[in-house]
């Protein structure tokens, strides 16, 4: 129970980093049951992708965004 609660806040931080970012949020079943969560940075050469996934049970919460390399704009 206190982990379900923990993951809840989780997605809840994740969510409100994906406004403050300006990033694409996915809410969406999944098959099967999982429970944990992730942070993914992919560089590419002309922009950084970064993931914040969280999974409750059959729910995914994922958060996408993109920036320029090394913060330029």
């Amino acid at each position: 129970m206190i982990i379900l609660i923990f993951l809840l806040i989780v997605a809840f931080v994740f969510l409100l980093i994906g406004h403050l970012k300006d990033g694409e949020i996915i809410i969406s079943p999944i098959k099967g049951i999982m429970f944990g969560f992730l942070y993914h940075k992919e560089e590419y050469l002309e922009e950084d992708e970064f993931t914040l996934q969280c999974l409750l049970g059959v729910i995914s919460v994922n958060v996408i965004w993109k920036k320029p390399p090394n913060g330029l704009k």
